[in-house]
């Protein structure tokens, strides 16, 4: 399918054009692997391997210098791709044509990425539009947190990565750029901060900007859930980081003193109590 900011001028001339048709073909592929449609979007397509990250989602194919950087994919790639092939039976039957978005007002191809991804974005931004109308004025966030998800359970990994990035955004405007914790205003900008650790011990200075918290850590199902975030700067950042650390090393240690209690016991049937009593 012809991608929908193409003017129906361009496809006349197209037609008029023979020499053009080969073109013309290359554009009314449609690879389901891109995020976008158009003639540069970035390549979603993941492979089974998963990245070290939490929480861990499958590694790109094809990526930047880093496994985490979407690489674009202009229509030069496109033509050269090796999986578009795969594209054009399995997904075009799969997914069929454009369809229109109530969400967005523009179009996307049935069961993309970024249909999905539309929809589910609307559904947090309803959220957070929810939240500023019943919540206190000088209540931004759920002091205790929450588990909720602020989209469907069945949100894939990767949509839900790419609606991260928003999230984080949103929730800076939200909390007007300033710490949550000791108030520091950072005008919606990054600052210089000393540092002696920087520099390999020389100490110096380093750019710092605000990071967005996890009240519920993810570790222990915390979502990403609007309420469930705060913006606080580096430094309140690492005492919240501190704590949860000394919490998992005694949480860690209190196991190990477990299995090594277990491990000491003498090896009879009668020893173990296996109703749990």
């Amino acid at each position: 399918m012809i991608a929908p900011d193409h003017p129906s001028e361009c496809i006349n001339a197209i037609d008029r054009d023979s020499s053009l048709l080969p073109m013309k073909k290359k554009a009314r592929v449609g690879c389901f692997h891109r995020l976008t449609e158009g003639d540069a979007s970035y390549c979603i397509l993941q492979s089974k391997r998963l990245l070290e990250i939490d929480p861990p989602i499958h590694s790109f194919v094809f990526h930047g210098s880093k496994e985490g950087l979407l690489m674009l994919c202009d229509r030069e790639m496109l033509s050269l791709c090796p999986y578009l092939a795969e594209n054009e039976g399995a997904d075009a039957a799969r997914s069929g044509q454009l369809v229109f978005c109530p969400h967005c007002k523009k179009r996307h191809f049935e069961g993309s990425t970024a249909k999905r991804l539309c929809e589910e974005w609307s559904s947090v931004k309803q959220v957070l539009r929810q939240m500023r109308e019943e919540m206190p004025e000088n209540q931004r966030y759920f002091g205790q947190g929450t588990t909720l998800l602020p989209y469907s359970d069945s949100t894939p990994d990767l949509v839900r990565r790419l609606i991260w990035i928003r999230v984080k955004a949103a929730v800076l405007r939200r909390d007007r750029y300033e710490c949550q914790d000791c108030g520091d205003d950072f005008g919606g900008r990054r600052r210089k901060a000393f540092d002696p650790n920087a520099g390999r011990g020389k100490s110096g200075y380093v750019w710092e900007s605000l990071e967005v918290h996890h009240i519920i850590p993810r570790s222990k199902q915390g979502s990403d859930h609007p309420g469930n975030l705060m913006t606080l700067c580096p430094a309140c950042h690492r005492k919240y980081t501190s704590g949860l650390i000394a919490e998992f090393v005694e949480e860690r240690r209190r196991v190990c003193q477990i299995v090594q209690s277990i491990r000491e016991l003498p090896d009879d049937r009668d020893e173990w109590d296996f109703r749990g009593e």
